[in-house]
């Protein structure tokens, strides 16, 4: 189990060009250990049935999928892709021409086509006409091995040897190629599913604070106001405006205010915790709702946290800066509507301003 691990790790190397290539090196040491296998073994068939010079010419090429196999470490991928994708077309055509179509050296142009199409360094074009070419080379190949017929002649046993070890070959081959392409789709799938999902934070979070936007809680106020229709859940609507935010920005900068916003939506959030959600309504206003809850419950929650903002220092770099919050409440009714609440609790923030600022007005 070590050995192999260490065979793993030896294989998954990044070569020289960087990550970018690893898929494709890794693909093509994993097709070329196999080969380079399958014509060492095979070889074995013809040279105990006396085929000497197929014996040698088997375990030359061998030797050209060993070369292949070293140059995905000298940071030489692309070239070993090419250089694979000619031994490939070049040793089968010549050997099921001179050996027969019984020996089944041709399949391998088959298996060219789909590693063709795993490198992202070939265009489509390219890969298209290729194809053609390689399919055209596959139908001659067969027309002249059945009309001109040179099938090599092995005993009953190394028979059975050299078609069982082209079978294993064979479906380890299918395997390693459908092995690959899954995980290159698997990736390619996560990272769509990664982007979108981002893309959906972005579209529903409010950069600067990480709250819920007003999109965000806009959705689930009427998602609220459906289950009120259905089953009477009630909800309480607050909205809460900074006081002199204007002035905590003339006076310490932009960035000041940018900062006391993060920091009071980190208490928002921790105050809020299970009894619903708080977004960010807009500028300095935060859109608070309470579910499964009245206003009375919900006022005090406001003004426990309304107490804590104000007996609360907030240091940025050298100055201590404070801060007070006014909020408006209101109950959700049903012969309101989601707007018009929100508007009744707007009027009473108003009024909360009017009447000195720093107080929950219900």
């Amino acid at each position: 189990m070590r050995l192999w691990r260490k065979f793993l790790d030896f294989m998954n190397m990044t070569p020289r060009e960087g990550a970018e290539l690893k898929d494709l090196a890794v693909f093509i040491r994993f097709l070329s250990v196999s080969y380079l296998f399958y014509f060492v073994l095979t070889s074995v068939a013809l040279f105990a049935s006396t085929y000497y010079v197929f014996a040698i010419i088997e375990f030359l090429c061998a030797g050209l999928f060993l070369v292949v196999f070293i140059y995905t470490y000298r940071g030489k991928t692309n070239f070993a892709m090419d250089f694979f994708g000619s031994v490939i077309v070049a040793v089968p055509t010549v050997l099921t021409l001179t050996t027969g179509w019984k020996t089944n050296f041709q399949w391998c142009l088959l298996v060219e086509i789909l590693v063709l199409y795993f490198s992202l360094e070939i265009n489509m074009e390219v890969k298209v006409k290729l194809f053609w070419v390689i399919s055209l080379d596959f139908v001659l190949v067969a027309f002249f091995t059945h009309v001109f017929p040179n099938n090599l002649d092995f005993s009953r046993g190394w028979g059975i040897y050299f078609h069982v070890i082209s079978a294993i070959f064979y479906a380890g081959i299918f395997h390693i190629i459908a092995y690959f392409y899954s995980n290159k789709f698997n990736a390619a799938e996560q990272n769509l599913r990664d982007v979108n999902n981002k893309l959906r934070e972005m579209a529903s979070t409010d950069t600067l604070t990480g709250l819920p936007n007003r999109r965000t809680m806009n959705e689930h106020l009427t998602m609220l106001a459906y289950n009120y229709e259905r089953s009477n859940q009630p909800f309480a609507i607050a909205i809460a405006d900074i006081d002199f935010f204007k002035k905590i920005n003339d006076t310490y900068g932009h960035d000041a205010g940018d900062y006391i916003l993060k920091s009071l939506a980190t208490i928002f959030k921790d105050t809020m915790g299970e009894h619903g959600m708080v977004a960010r309504w807009g500028g300095e206003e935060f859109l608070f709702v309470f579910e499964n809850a009245s206003g009375n419950q919900a006022r005090g929650v406001l003004d426990s946290m309304r107490t804590q903002i104000e007996h609360s220092d907030f240091h940025y770099k050298d100055e201590t800066i404070t801060v007070t919050l006014t909020l408006g409440l209101e109950d959700y009714s049903i012969v309101s509507g989601v707007e018009a609440t929100i508007s009744k609790a707007d009027s009473k923030l108003y009024r909360g301003k009017t009447e000195g600022r720093n107080r929950v007005v219900y």
